[in-house]
């Protein structure tokens, strides 16, 4: 909670370097990493999708969000497409969602909406704040909706600037 917390208020991704990086093996790194910790956890998409952007901070919203995903929804479906102007991470769960009323108010620092204490789903309530900045701060976006019948779903939208698609990284 400290660590998001100081990241939160040092905008710790505006100090570092884009580059171009592999989101879809960013991806498939942070479900391999949950599924092993065993949750229900799985990706989908390409095998590689390269971007120019903020490794760090892209990695960083892109963990909140399946984080997100496993405490309250208990697991994700995690999908990648890769276009030619912009890639686009969808984060669905089968949880209880979020009433319609809050879909923009989670995104407000230390917003909250699960209020226990308990370790397993405490938090700060700042991932959802720092994956909407991140988005944000490469020229992206990032939308929540209720799935019909139950779940939620996120979806990352970052665009592909004419640089990134022409670096032979």
């Amino acid at each position: 909670m400290i660590d998001s917390t100081l990241a939160y208020l040092r905008g710790d991704s505006e100090g570092e370097e884009r580059r171009a990086a592999d989101i879809a093996a960013i991806l498939e790194t942070l479900c391999d990493a949950a599924a092993d910790a065993g949750h229900a956890v799985e990706y989908a998409g390409p095998r590689q999708a390269r971007l120019l952007c903020r490794p760090v901070a892209v990695k960083r919203a892109l963990a909140n969000l399946i984080d997100n995903a496993v405490k309250y929804g208990g697991g994700a479906h995690v999908s990648l497409e890769d276009a030619a102007d912009t890639l686009t991470v969808r984060v669905e769960d089968r949880g209880p969602g979020i009433p319609a009323e809050s879909l923009q108010t989670v995104f407000e620092p230390f917003r909250r909406l699960e209020t226990s204490r308990n370790r397993g789903t405490g938090g700060a309530g700042l991932g959802l704040t720092i994956a909407r900045q991140v988005a944000e701060a490469h020229g992206g976006t990032l939308t929540l909706a209720n799935r019909r019948g139950s779940g939620l779903a996120a979806m990352l939208r970052l665009p592909r600037p004419a640089a990134a698609q022409a670096s032979p990284a």
